[in-house]
């Protein structure tokens, strides 16, 4: 009997760590895997979509038709755990655009029937590079080209605490002298101040360990050859200073790309009820530096906040997107100059 239940133990060990727990899907043929940018620009939409559940068809094509008419280079989903939703969106999203997938992380950890993973979701027009030989520490689930880590959780009284709060990440290819190492996250909601800061650290760390293994690897060989962005809901409001403030702490200062575009202008992304005070919960942000590394700086084009709604003019989402345009500075610099000369 001890025997028999040994070897369950390591039979759902195995599957719990297994690399499906990372989803994966190019529909790029290997001869365009070489994939390039000839703009110095790059466009990015961050959404919290709240598809705990199947979504019903009218928001799933009303979602991907705003999804494919911006024609975005990123798009950033968060809590996607049902699976019909997930799988709608990958054959709805037009096929001329979106050609890499990162479709489903953390599956196998968690019981299905309640949420069946961390609800992350990435898709892009460009290129992931694989990341599977890296050694980025045991912390660190690396899977099918992708990292991501299972933030700790803390008992609330919500359900909120029973999804799996996490962060992802994946180094893309925007061309020859330029990589982007595109992070995403959601922490948790409901909570104690003590552990969600607690959560913005443990994202910080886990950047800093991805950071420092591409360079370690050869991956990247100059700092200036990598952009790094962090994206996701972090349930923190923008518009509370105390709060704003120690979350930039956390996150060892990165750049709040809609406050810096938008200075004192306020756009709420979460309202609960009608009644209840709007916040900004979602967030782009910048890194110029992180791990002792310094990193091609981007700067803003646009940056604004998208509520998608149904035929009924209802918002499918109890949170609004944020969309923008970044510029590549060094190489915009690089380019003028080219063109002075």
């Amino acid at each position: 009997m001890k025997i028999k239940t040994i070897l369950i133990i390591i039979t759902v060990a195995n599957f719990l760590l297994s690399c499906s727990s990372i989803d994966y899907l190019n529909r790029l043929a290997d001869s365009e895997n070489d994939f390039k940018s000839s703009s110095n620009k790059i466009s990015l939409l961050t959404y919290n979509i709240k598809a705990i559940y199947e979504k019903e068809e009218d928001q799933i094509n009303n979602l991907m038709s705003a999804v494919n008419d911006g024609k975005y280079d990123f798009v950033l989903f968060q809590e996607l755990f049902d699976e019909s939703t997930r799988n709608d969106i990958i054959e709805k999203a037009d096929s001329n655009i979106y050609n890499t997938f990162i479709s489903r992380v953390d599956y196998n950890s968690f019981p299905e029937f309640i949420f069946q993973d961390a609800g992350l979701f990435m898709m892009s027009r460009f290129p992931r590079v694989d990341l599977s030989n890296i050694e980025f520490g045991d912390s660190i689930n690396n899977c099918n080209g992708a990292i991501h880590m299972i933030l700790d959780k803390e008992y609330s009284k919500t359900n909120d605490f029973l999804a799996n709060k996490s962060v992802l990440g994946s180094l893309f290819n925007i061309d020859n002298d330029t990589k982007l190492f595109l992070f995403t996250t959601h922490v948790q909601a409901i909570g104690t101040r003590e552990h969600k800061e607690y959560q913005l650290s443990q994202i910080n760390n886990f950047m800093e360990s991805g950071i420092r293994g591409i360079f370690d690897s050869g991956i990247i060989k100059d700092d200036d050859e990598l952009v790094v962005i962090l994206a996701g809901d972090f349930n923190s409001n923008a518009y509370s200073q105390s709060r704003h403030t120690r979350l930039l702490e956390k996150l060892d200062y990165p750049r709040d790309l809609h406050k810096e575009y938008n200075g004192d202008k306020h756009e709420y992304t979460w309202n609960f009820r009608s009644n209840s005070y709007p916040r900004r919960f979602d967030y782009v942000f910048a890194y110029d530096s992180l791990a002792g590394f310094n990193f091609s700086k981007l700067s803003v084009n646009s940056m604004s906040v998208v509520d998608i709604l149904d035929s009924k003019e209802t918002s499918i989402s109890d949170h609004r997107g944020i969309e923008t345009s970044l510029i590549f500075e060094e190489r915009f610099v690089n380019k003028q100059t080219i063109q002075q000369n």
